[in-house]
C-alpha cells in the first residue's frame, strides 16, 4: 500500500455512522487505551457522534480512508476555558491493526498538526498508555516530550495502568 492509497481529511457528520463503528471497536479491542469504555460510548446514539463531528464543535478529527472504508483517526480537543485556549488535547488515535505499520498513524498525526499549527493553539498535550511503544515512539519521533507518569491513571477490571503525559509546543505561525 503507497501513502496515495490513503485519503486523509476531516470527518464531518456524514461520517458519524463509520467513525463511531471504528471507536466502538478501538474501545472493545484496545480497553486499556482509552479512557473512554466501550460500554459508555455503545449506549450512546448516532446522534452524539454527529455532534462531535459538527463545525460547532470544540473537537476536530481526521479520518484515514482506504478504498472509502475509515480505518483511522484521530482527534483535536480545543481547551474551551479562557486561560487554556492556547491548549490543545490529541485524543482518539487508532489506526486498525490490519492497517498499521503503514504509516497510516504518522498521517493523520502530522495532518493533526499541520491544522494546529494555523490557528492560535500554542500546545498540544495528549497521554500514552504505558506498555504502547509504537504510539510512544512516533509521538517523541515528532518532537513530542514527557512531563510525567500518572500511575494506575486507567483501571480496567482489577489492573491498573500508567499514563504517560506528553506535550508539544508550536513554534508561532
Amino acid at each position: 500500500m503507497k501513502s496515495s492509497d490513503v485519503l486523509v481529511r476531516r470527518l464531518t457528520s456524514a461520517d458519524a455512522a463509520g467513525y463511531r463503528a471504528l471507536r466502538l471497536r478501538a474501545f472493545r479491542e484496545h480497553p486499556e487505551a482509552f479512557t473512554s469504555s466501550h460500554a459508555e460510548e455503545a449506549i450512546k446514539p448516532l446522534a452524539s457522534a454527529q455532534q462531535r463531528l459538527s463545525d460547532g464543535s470544540s473537537c476536530r478529527v481526521w479520518g484515514a480512508f482506504v478504498e472509502n472504508r475509515l480505518v483511522g483517526m484521530v482527534g483535536l480537543e480545543r481547551e474551551q476555558r479562557q486561560k487554556v485556549r492556547h491548549k490543545g488535547l490529541i485524543i482518539g488515535m487508532y489506526v486498525a491493526p490490519e492497517f498499521a505499520r503503514r504509516g497510516i498513524a504518522s498521517t493523520l498525526l502530522q495532518t493533526l498538526l499541520a491544522h494546529a499549527r494555523h490557528t492560535d493553539i500554542e500546545m498540544l498535550n495528549l497521554t500514552v498508555t504505558r506498555g504502547n511503544d509504537a504510539a510512544e515512539q512516533l509521538y517523541k519521533a515528532t518532537g513530542f516530550k514527557s512531563w510525567g507518569v500518572e500511575p494506575g491513571a486507567i483501571k480496567l477490571n482489577d489492573q491498573r495502568f500508567d499514563k504517560n503525559h506528553l506535550y508539544l509546543t508550536l513554534a508561532p505561525s
